[in-house]
């Protein structure tokens, strides 16, 4: 698939700045080992805040490469059948430290047995992450966060689906239309500098690229839910080694070809359109 000049530069500088950030970030790390106790307290917290803006930079980067990816069909995918609440236990477990640094409370809401359904497990396994990511960021001290595996009927028959319900401050009627969008945010100022406004974006077309639709719903004050499918094996054989998934250039979350139907009658559901912004799940 052609390139746009845009397209091609981002993925050119995105690709030119991992160097010389690691080179940074590697510098930094040995001063700070050399240095010990020759280092004061304000030197410390100087060099920290240096670490933090380049951990901070180097999500950004890998966040446009990814972008990169999609738009120009080069995302690579490998869906194979897969154990869906396996994938999710496994997920929320690899996210129980920053829970529990949050001081949130977790809990998984699913049934025993779960039909299968033929995913990449590393790129479903990155969109959970980023939904539960944005539900820790934006939901207060003592709140919970609950992810819901359950079989999909009328409207979702044939698809799995993934909930991700929190208790934080929830998203104002005016902001949801916008939330998968690219490099936009929305609410407080302060939680907004913590991410690079694709976190929501992304995960939403790596599920789309797949053949399932991501949406939410959300009532200011009290929450929000984030919801996605995942189509249920029935035989599929896995692609040839290298397969890319195709979205074409310029393609926002939600408009996908081939994305699952988007449900509707629900009024606080995102529509399918290409809004701009990545917002905070629940707040």
């Amino acid at each position: 698939m052609k390139m746009t000049k845009d397209q091609m530069t981002s993925g050119y500088l995105t690709h030119e700045l991992r160097a010389p950030l690691a080179a940074i970030r590697f510098a930094l790390e040995i001063f700070l080992d050399k240095s010990g106790t020759r280092l004061t307290d304000e030197d410390r917290h100087i060099l920290s805040i240096a670490m933090r803006n380049t951990t901070k930079l180097n999500l950004l980067i890998n966040d446009i490469m990814e972008l990169s990816k999609i738009q120009t069909g080069r995302l690579s995918t490998a869906p194979v059948e897969t154990d869906p609440i396996k994938l999710v236990r496994e997920t929320v477990e690899d996210m129980l430290s920053w829970v529990e640094h949050a001081k949130l409370n977790v809990k998984i809401t699913a049934p025993d047995k779960c039909p299968t359904v033929f995913v990449d497990q590393r790129r479903t396994g990155q969109s959970l992450i980023n939904l539960i990511s944005n539900a820790i960021k934006f939901t207060p001290t003592g709140g919970l966060i609950e992810v819901i595996v359950e079989t999909g009927a009328g409207k979702h028959e044939g698809f799995v689906v993934v909930s991700v319900k929190d208790t934080g401050c929830g998203i104002a009627p005016d902001d949801v239309a916008k939330v998968f969008g690219y490099f936009v945010q929305v609410g407080s100022p302060e939680k907004r500098s913590e991410g690079t406004g694709l976190g929501l974006s992304l995960a939403r077309s790596m599920v789309e690229i797949q053949g399932g639709n991501m949406w939410v719903t959300s009532e200011l004050g009290k929450g929000s839910k984030f919801i996605f499918t995942m189509p249920l094996y029935t035989g599929q054989k896995p692609p040839p080694p290298e397969t890319d998934a195709v979205l074409p250039p310029g393609t926002q979350p939600g408009n996908t070809p081939g994305a699952q139907q988007f449900p509707t009658g629900n009024p606080a559901a995102i529509p399918p359109a290409g809004g701009a912004p990545e917002v905070p799940p629940s707040k």
